[in-house]
């Protein structure tokens, strides 16, 4: 490559990079308003919507037996009524005592049934385990926790009263907190990290855009709509999102109710976390695959902002912010044969000041703007958010020996479980 179309590379590397950093900025000033109209508009919600419909929520478990009992415990201890609630605990093919622990609790828990999968038949994914919920279940209204939530009293109530407030939303999402945040490093950097998506994706899209992405735990979607879509994909890694997909393309929307929030366990430790964020990033790449072409589709669709913005953050993103390293460590050192030239220190002190602004904003929104979390934002810049970088580069190379670990002969995912404590 000649000098000038190096640094027309470098330049547009530069560009893709600030477009998305400016992106980001007008989602967080979105989630911001966002906050301020959900703060006052969902609690009135209760107060409208008395006449709930019956629900069954579902908890896809394998190998819990650390954190079942509790997650039970306080999934009955909800405000819903309770003639019209069922508690369904997929037990996964578990090989520790998770299966004993759920029988003991029938005795106790008079709205709870256990569907057993046998360890033969097991650790086929989390998408197949709800599927088989999903056969049992009797409710008008389908609701998923995952097996270490520890939902708030009214989450349930917040989540099907904004669902009967709009006949457009076929389901509505809560707000997810760490319930370890305060362990680790790993954890206080995870707890800032959901704190931001939630407010920045998940409100800012919703509050201009009417985009909400369903996430793997603490929503509700009426049950004709699942049966209408055709239930999980048992391939995908990340369920959540390739179900959002669907959802959108029936023609629904989804709605975010950051009233309504269920507290879980993050990784503590780093061979963990990477593990996790490995498995989202691979089924992520996944749906992308399956949806690429749908950008081709002549409707106007929020459909098309997600696969859209999720090409440009982790493809597009993460090729411009490699390539301009190397490109401006190799000009730096003389390996390109010139020196890169132009204002980069600015732009790079710029870029840190708006990374670290975002994230203080949704700090605020939360109420957790404390001098330590602030401090924690100005490090993860240069630690917790690089190893991103890593992860996402690391998933578009899949080795022979993680397909074997991940995937069946018949195409279905192997049930990877993050770690409790």
């Amino acid at each position: 490559m000649t000098g000038t179309a190096i640094l027309i590379v470098y330049y547009s590397c530069v560009a893709v990079i600030w477009a998305l950093l400016v992106y980001y900025l007008v989602l967080t000033v979105a989630g911001y308003h966002y906050s301020r109209h959900a703060r006052d508009y969902f609690p009135k919600l209760l107060r409208v919507h008395r006449d709930l419909p019956t629900v069954s929520i579902l908890i896809p478990a394998r190998n819990e037996e650390r954190v079942i009992a509790d997650t039970v415990a306080a999934i009955s201890e909800m405000d819903y009524p309770r003639e019209r609630v069922e508690i369904i605990v997929i037990d996964d093919g578990s090989t520790d005592a998770t299966g004993e622990i759920l029988e003991g609790m029938k005795r106790e828990h008079d709205r709870l049934t256990v569907v057993s999968i046998p360890a033969t038949a097991g650790g086929r994914g989390k998408s197949v385990a709800l599927n088989h919920g999903l056969a049992a279940a009797t409710g008008d209204v389908i609701a998923v926790y995952d097996a270490d939530n520890r939902p708030d009293r009214y989450a349930l109530r917040y989540l099907v009263s904004a669902l009967l407030d709009s006949s457009k939303l076929g389901a509505a999402v809560g707000k997810v907190r760490t319930l370890n945040r305060s362990r680790t490093f790993m954890t206080r950097s995870a707890n800032i990290e959901f704190i931001a998506y939630q407010w920045i994706n998940q409100a800012g899209r919703y509050w201009l855009a009417g985009l909400t992405v369903l996430p793997g735990t603490n929503f509700v979607i009426w049950r004709h709509l699942l049966d209408r879509v055709g239930g999980w994909d048992p391939r995908a890694l990340t369920e959540d999102l390739e179900l959002t997909i669907r959802v959108y393309e029936a023609g629904w929307r989804i709605g975010f109710v950051p009233t309504a929030v269920s507290w879980e366990q993050e990784p503590e430790e780093l061979g963990v976390w990477i593990r996790q964020r490995m498995r989202w990033m691979r089924g992520n790449n996944y749906v992308i695959r399956k949806s690429i072409f749908k950008l081709l589709k002549p409707w106007d669709s929020p459909v098309k902002l997600e696969i859209l913005q999720s090409v440009a953050t982790y493809y597009l993103f993460l090729v411009a912010v490699l390539l301009s390293d190397v490109l401006f460590v190799g000009g730096a050192v003389g390996w390109l044969g010139f020196s890169m030239w132009g204002p980069f220190g600015l732009l790079w002190a710029l870029a840190y000041t708006m990374f670290v602004l975002e994230f203080a904003i949704t700090l605020v929104i939360e109420g957790e703007d404390r001098l330590p979390n602030l401090l924690l934002v100005a490090l993860m810049y240069f630690t917790y958010t690089q190893l991103w970088l890593y992860v996402a580069l690391r998933s578009m190379v899949p080795t022979l020996r993680r397909r074997q670990r991940t995937v069946r002969p018949g195409g279905e995912p192997v049930w990877e479980k993050t770690k409790r404590y």
